[in-house]
């Protein structure tokens, strides 16, 4: 059941807070209910759709949509801003053991494969309110489609929901690679990665062996007092260590990404970790329509980058040609 529990004012559009009861998605993690905010445009573009954003690991849903707590009116590095401002729906989703969302006892249970499986159902349950009308005000939007975006481990989460759900018409990606983090790696786990399964079956075990008793992680903190550090503070939240693991793991959903039949716009920062930028289009085998973005000068939070308008124009104009009408 969907409720919405409070809604605030922003500049430009209305953002309502909702909460989703997604059931049990993992053995022992008991009931979950998942807190996601709406961003509902002032007018409806005459063809709208639903982007369904997804953070990465150390922050919450609140990265789409970023401020400077110094200028909280400055809506520069906010995503949902833009894509409310174009008329478009946009929803935000703190992942089962982020941020609002339920964080069970036993952060081990929340595998990749359960996080993806909570936000199928919440999405499903989005869907079908907006189909009814009347969720954040909407008319019926029904067969609205959905814009699969995702952050860093974030793009990871999507990969796997979009293999176990079609749920998404395009994805959007952001700061994304299966080059993982090799120099973080121990031994046994590097020997794993030659395993026919790459070590996708041991993530917990690793990730058990890594972090111990932490299976909620604290997010690294942005001490610089700049507009871009004082935003990204404003929405740091822990890190999920199956997440964080996996994330880590050369190859990590290398088999997902090439997969995925819809197009795909990957945008990442000139100095990101991902790797050599021309070398990622290689992992979407099966994407009947590639856009690589690198942003200049930004490194993993491209959202904060100089002239983010431009990477925002650039994804507007991209959904506008590959979504049908």
């Amino acid at each position: 059941m969907t409720a919405v529990a409070a809604s605030r004012a922003a500049p430009r559009h209305a953002v309502h807070v909702l909460r989703v009861d997604v059931g049990e998605i993992a053995p022992g993690a008991g009931a979950i209910e998942l807190a996601l905010d709406l961003h509902v445009p002032s007018r409806l573009a005459d063809r709208p759709l639903l982007f369904w954003c997804v953070p990465g690991g150390g922050v919450a849903r609140g990265y789409y949509d970023l401020h400077d707590p110094q200028n909280p009116d400055d809506e520069a590095f906010s995503l949902a801003a833009a894509l409310v401002a174009a008329g478009h729906v946009v929803v935000a989703i703190d992942p089962v053991g982020v941020g609002d969302s339920t964080r069970p006892e036993d952060g081990y249970a929340l595998t990749t494969e359960a996080v993806a499986q909570g936000n199928i159902r919440a999405l499903a349950d989005i869907r079908g309110r907006l189909a009814e009308g009347g969720l954040g005000g909407l008319p019926p939007l029904p067969g609205l489609p959905v814009i699969g975006t995702g952050h860093s481990a974030g793009a990871m989460i999507s990969a796997v929901h979009q293999v176990a759900s079609p749920d998404f018409t395009a994805m959007l990606l952001f700061c994304f690679g299966t080059t993982g983090l090799p120099e973080y790696l121990d031994d046994d786990l590097r020997a794993a990665l030659e395993t026919p399964d790459g070590g996708r079956s041991r993530v917990v075990e690793f990730a058990r062996v890594r972090f111990g008793a932490q299976p909620y992680l604290p997010a690294p903190r942005y001490e610089k007092d700049t507009p871009a550090g004082r935003a990204l503070r404003e929405v740091m939240n822990n890190v999920l260590a199956n997440i964080g693991m996996h994330a880590m793991m050369p190859g990590n959903v290398r088999e997902e990404l090439g997969a995925i039949g819809v197009p795909v716009f990957l945008s990442v920062g000139e100095r990101d970790m991902t790797g050599p930028p021309h070398l990622l289009p290689a992992d979407y085998a099966r994407c009947p329509d590639f856009t690589l973005h690198v942003v200049p000068t930004s490194g993993h939070h491209v959202f904060v980058a100089p002239e983010t308008d431009r990477l925002y124009r650039r994804i507007l104009n991209w959904v506008d040609g590959v979504v049908p009408s």
